[in-house]
């Protein structure tokens, strides 16, 4: 089925709006493109528009307003001049693209189907044979080789008629059917994928019969996107869909070629997939990388390809990504991309609106961030038309031979250089006019805005013009590197990079810093300032002394410890020209931290997803601690920072880069020679789950099994060597074919590895969920899958899609009896309802069990919202379990993605349908989500509390004896921000916990958190040493907060990091000192380790670490080695309750608060049966009404958004 035109009915209604406004009706031929000498009041007109029906409503591409906007009361009408957008129709009149200009689309792959990109694909006719009875491959003689040069090809089924005679959108045969080569009705590129694909490299590329692409997802030579997620599709067609073609929309870069590359299938991928694309990309010619990604890892290979990339003169647009946060987005936040999100009009209806210029909400943010761009799509969108422009100024320069060709450098100067500055006073705290429905602008560059808005028309006309900016690039250190002045190696920030004006004879440049984000004018302090240069400088740019420098910016808690540095050029070109500046920033820390250990943080290269355990793997007495990177390593770190002998050990090389894969590219340019751009050799599997270590084979030394993201179990003795027995053991491929809309499944692991004796034979079982949508277990001896499994984990009600197990498991007993159980989740989305998933209770012997593999009664089905794909559809948060009422029988906590409803529920459940309301379920408690302790530091309206992207703990923080439930999330109004669209509206991250006993917040819960939690598992232990634990939880904010029962920080914490933390923080003593320190990673890279005043044969330690153990089980019944597990004669925890209660607690409420309901009515407490005043699992909303709906709606919206236009 075609997808064509779905979504034109905006550009459509508004068509007719606009036509009536400016009273001129459509000419059959639209004079387009645009001449030069045309104005922004012409381009208004809609005779000067392209003839596609979505131009009506694509305000992105104006250089004006339309009228009706100047009439609504309060229009900023000094945006008139400025107009709605990015200016992109007046850039036309420059360059519409050259289809020698390839831009490479890396993201889903691409629906063949679409209408407005099936011309645009780029052929390799190296590995393709002429058009049958052409002379040429372009047999048209349009100047194009495309697939409309294949049309008269017999070779390619095409209809019933003669080849002279094909419809290329009605490939049918007489019955009506699809009869194409791939089944959709098109005649499309991928149609001579299946023809002409013969299994030989003709142009010894290293890439067999890349006809059209390739996909580096499924390494296979077809980038269709299989399970028709759309998000490239929609890519390709924001930067260059055909454009005056009758049909669809107008892509920027009109003429230009698209090369699909499948990294992913949908937004969200694995990093190397990513990389593999961007050197393919590179090597067959590609002139722009476009990625709108956000990936779950970031290695040493990204970086490295991205700067093949800028050597070879292509830029990487990258996107800033879409949860209006701070956090380092990757592979954006690296060096040599150009990070772009967007801006909008600020209501739902664009010719009410009275800016253009207002964040856009589902878009981050940041010192790394370079321009806004107009577009509702988020930073996706974003992304698409900036590759779209960065198209015209690369065909510009083709089309009049500008020598030397412009660089990647070049194009991000001009760009940044030639914006629309986004400065609204009224959005500044203390204007007379303040208007807190917009985010802070400031004059100049802004963390909000960057540098501005993109002006195509500006960017093109200095290209023109010949005002090319100089280049300045700053390579070392990296974003957000963090430096201590106490250590010597420290107190120096040195800068390198490069500097130069080729095509200029001279030039000036000033290096300089100040402190803090935005830094004033006059807080800059110069270090460095040369004139009159006629060379490149390179290496070293300047030295900053830090002896003496304190940093400590007020304001916003991220930006404490931030240090700009900021690089200006200036190019003095002869006359007519003159002086053409550029500039470049860098964001950096300054912090001092002496509790940090001695030659800590260590930069392990690639990033940290994969959570620390800490083991003795020596025998010594002191634990090492084991960390898995992105880069495929598996490090044991001792306390001194040294490695231990026999590591780092290595995962198996990646799939495309073994030379005795069936596919592989070790023979590619970049990556074969004396001397190849990229070493194969040393790109190894990445490492994102968090290892298990245990004993296996008794001989009482542990081993260490870990899992690689694509697919392989590898397990490591204590020295480093492999372990054998087996090992490593592959998963089964899921090649492209076994994959569709329904059947979202992957060879891959992004479970952690449990260690577990499912039989009680006394030998243990790896156990772990695969994306290919099983639950396996190994034998650790042998390696072997044992018997009952693999468990197809798939919800018994027809309909329902296929998908990954993409959480963690967990082990437990559930029922008295003497098999374990296993919990699983499952990103499955159940029949007729894209919000609702499920959460598994798997018997020990799997299929082997009599009466099947579930317990009775389950799985459950539970209200859980597509946030993201990925890693936010089904339910992707493990449950953490405990024998909370003492009973010997397990509970796990029960709920859903963004869900506010938390129920503690026992393994034995009645009969009640596939889809029983929360509140109905055999339980202990229900968390009281919309509750608040009397010591919290949360005071908004709107808290209900759901639990965004993380997983629980349980632990004893009040020292009664019963273990508390531990999770991290975010309050309702993150829902109403992200789905909000163009007007600020402040949310909050928080951490909850509540009282295992009755499900009612702890005193002083929840507390506020600086930013999301993304796979997030808190530790529970006392680190300041006295007899009560703390919670320990980092955020994508940079910090590792610590909080007690009562909500109180411990003396020297918050730890700051400077990075995203997704790890988990672990516990150990490191050094044999018996004081416990406490270790996490960062997804820049850094390994961080600080001193506690904790004992580890004395604290206070209740969950120490990534699923509580060492083994994984997520059981906090599963005994630890360290600390102990009570308070002793302390007893239960006194917390600073205030002797009156606050405004709105009910009697029966010890210290807690009850908020007003989402809607704003009065406050009540809520029923005893529904803690969160909602139901799940299609029951209707009571008590708080409206705030899971309200939840629901703006999730729902937001991902609408990313995907817009995916067809």
């Amino acid at each position: 089925m075609r997808h064509t035109h779905r979504w034109f009915s905006r550009g459509l209604g508004l068509a007719l709006g606009l036509g009536a406004l400016f009273n001129s009706p459509r000419p059959a031929e639209a004079i387009w493109p645009p001449r030069p000498e045309m104005t922004s009041a012409d381009l208004a007109m809609m005779a000067n528009w392209p003839n596609d029906p979505g131009y009506a409503g694509q305000w992105e591409h104006w250089s004006w307003v339309p009228g009706m906007n100047l009439t609504v009361p309060n229009f900023r009408t000094e945006e008139a001049a400025l107009g709605a957008g990015n200016n992109t129709d007046r850039a036309w009149a420059i360059s519409t693209g050259d289809p020698r200009v390839i831009i490479a689309v890396l993201d889903s792959g691409i629906n063949w189907d679409n209408d407005d990109i099936v011309n645009k694909i780029a052929l390799n006719t190296a590995e393709l044979p002429m058009p049958e009875g052409a002379t040429s491959y372009d047999s048209n003689g349009d100047g194009v080789v495309n697939i409309v040069d294949y049309l008269r090809d017999s070779r390619v089924t095409c209809g019933t008629g003669p080849a002279s005679a094909r419809n290329p959108r009605q490939c049918r045969g007489a019955d009506g059917m699809p009869n194409d080569p791939n089944g959709n009705g098109v005649f499309d590129p991928g149609d001579l994928i299946r023809v002409f694909s013969d299994r030989t490299d003709a142009d010894r590329n290293g890439y067999v019969d890349d006809i059209a692409g390739w996909d580096f997802f499924q390494d296979d030579n077809d980038p269709a996107d299989a399970t028709r997620f759309g998000h490239g599709t929609g890519e390709m067609r924001w930067s260059a869909a055909e454009t005056n073609n009758g049909i669809g929309d107008a892509g920027d870069c009109p003429r230009c070629m698209l090369l699909p590359i499948r990294a992913a299938d949908s937004f969200i991928g694995e990093v190397d997939d990513f990389a593999q694309g961007v050197v393919y990309s590179v090597d067959r010619g590609a002139r722009v990388v476009q990625e709108a990604l956000g990936t779950l890892d970031n290695s040493t290979f990204a970086r490295r390809a991205i700067d093949y990339a800028y050597a070879h003169n292509v830029p990487v647009i990258a996107s800033a990504a879409d949860e209006n946060s701070r956090h380092h987005n990757v592979p954006g936040t690296n060096n040599h991309t150009l990070v772009v999100h967007a801006i909008r009009y600020d209501t739902e209806t664009l010719t009410r609106s009275t800016t253009f210029l207002n964040f856009n909400n589902c878009t981050n943010y940041g010192a790394q961030l370079v321009l806004s761009v107009s577009g509702t799509g988020c930073s996706s969108e974003a992304t698409g038309h900036t590759a779209g422009h960065a198209g015209l100024m690369q065909s510009y320069a083709l089309e009049h031979s500008l020598t030397p060709a412009l660089t990647a450098e070049e194009i991000y100067q001009l760009l940044a250089r030639t914006t629309d500055d986004i400065n609204v006073p009224e959005s500044q705290p203390g204007h007379p006019m303040f208007d807190d429905t917009k985010y802070p602008s400031l004059p100049g560059w802004d963390q909000r805005f960057g540098y501005g808005r993109t002006n195509a028309r500006r960017a093109m006309e200095w290209l023109r013009d010949g005002k090319i900016p100089p280049e300045v690039d700053v390579t070392s250190p990296r974003w957000f590197t963090v430096l201590n002045p106490g250590r010597p190696a420290e107190q120096t920030l040195r800068i390198e990079g490069r500097i130069a004006a080729a095509r200029a004879p001279r030039f000036d440049y000033t290096v300089e810093y100040a402190t803090g984000v935005e830094p004033a004018d006059t807080a800059w302090v110069m270090v460095r300032r040369e004139t009159n240069v006629t060379a490149a400088v390179t290496d070293r740019l300047a030295d900053i002394d830090l002896r003496t420098l304190n940093v400590n910016n007020p304001g916003e808690r991220a930006n404490r410890y931030t240090l700009t540095v900021r690089i200006r050029a200036v190019a003095h070109y002869d006359a007519p020209v003159g002086d053409v500046p550029g500039e470049v920033r860098r964001a950096f820390y300054v912090h001092r931290d002496e509790s940090v250990l001695p030659n800590f943080p260590i930069d392990v290269g690639g990033s940290g997803e994969s959570s620390a355990k800490t083991v003795d793997l020596d025998g010594d007495g002191s634990r090492e601690i084991i960390y898995g990177t992105a880069d495929g390593d598996l490090h044991a770190y001792r306390a001194n920072g040294t490695e231990m002998p026999g590591f780092p050990a290595h995962t198996v090389p990646l799939f495309g880069m073994r030379s005795s894969h069936a596919t592989n590219y070790v023979g590619s340019a970049a990556y074969s020679g004396e001397s190849p751009a990229i070493d194969p050799g040393r790109v190894f599997d990445p490492i994102v789950a968090t290892p298990a270590v245990a004993d296996l084979d008794g001989d009482g030394r542990p081993e260490i099994v870990v899992n690689s993201y694509h697919g392989t179990v590898h397990v490591f003795r204590a020295d480093g060597t492999s372990y054998g027995h087996g090992f490593p053991y592959a998963l089964p491929d899921v090649p492209s074919a076994m994959t569709a809309p329904d059947r979202i499944l992957q060879r891959g692991l992004f479970c952690s590895p449990v260690i577990a004796d499912l039989d009680g034979d006394m030998r243990p079982e790896i156990l772990f969920g695969a994306m290919d949508g099983k639950l396996y277990a190994l034998d650790a001896m042998t390696a072997a899958v044992k018997p009952g499994y693999p468990v197809v984990i798939h919800f018994p009600e027809a309909g329902t899609e296929y998908n990954r197990v993409f959480g963690n498991v967990g082990v437990g007993n559930f029922n008295g009896d003497t098999i374990p159980d296993v919990v699983v989740v499952s990103n499955e989305k159940l029949r007729g309802d894209n919000n609702t998933g499920a959460i598994y209770l798997v018997h020990g012997d799997g299929n082997n069990h009599a009466g099947g593999a579930f317990h009775p009664n389950w799985p459950i089905a539970v209200t859980s919202f597509n946030f993201f794909p990925l890693v936010g559809e089904g339910v992707s948060g493990a449950p953490p379990i405990a024998d909370i009422d003492g009973d010997g029988r397990d509970e796990i906590a029960f709920t859903g993605n963004a869900l506010p409803t938390i129920a503690f529920v026992r393994g034995e459940q009645s009969a009640m349908g596939r889809r029983p309301a929360l509140n109905t379920l055999n339980r202990v408690a229900l968390a009281q989500t919309s509750r608040r302790g009397a010591l919290t530091n949360n005071t908004t309206q709107i808290v209900s509390f759901a639990n965004v992207f993380s997983m629980g703990a349980w632990g004893d923080m009040d020292g009664d004896r019963t273990p508390d439930y531990v999770i991290s999330g975010a309050e309702l109004n993150l829902a109403i921000n992200l789905g909000g669209g163009g007007r600020a509206r402040p949310f909050y991250h928080l951490v909850g916990a509540f009282s295992g006993r009755d499900g009612y917040p702890l005193p002083g819960y929840p507390q506020l958190l600086e930013d999301y939690t993304f796979f997030m598992n808190p530790a529970i232990a006392s680190v300041d040493g006295d007899p009560y634990p703390e919670l320990i939880v980092g955020t994508g904010g940079y910090f590792l907060e610590a909080f007690d029962a009562c909500g109180r920080t411990p003396a020297g914490w918050p730890k700051f990091t400077g990075q995203w933390i997704i790890p988990s923080p672990a516990l150990g003593d490191l050094d044999g000192d018996h004081r416990m320190e406490v270790v996490s990673g960062t997804r820049g890279g850094l390994l961080w380790a600080w001193r506690t005043q904790a004992d580890d044969r004395t604290a206070n330690v209740q969950w120490e670490s990534f699923r509580h153990d060492n083994r994984n089980t997520g059981n906090y019944g599963t005994p630890l080695t360290q600390g102990v597990r009570t308070t002793g004669d302390a007893g239960t925890i006194q917390c600073p309750v205030p002797p009156e209660p606050d405004a709105g607690t009910s009697p029966e409420d010890s210290g807690v608060v009850a908020d007003a309901s989402a809607d704003g009515g009065a406050a009540a407490p809520p029923s005893p049966d529904d803690g969160c005043g909602c139901r799940a699992a299609g029951s209707a909303p009571t008590g708080a009404r409206g705030g899971l709906a309200l939840l629901g709606l703006g999730l729902a919206a937001s991902l609408r958004r990313r995907r817009r236009r995916a067809d």
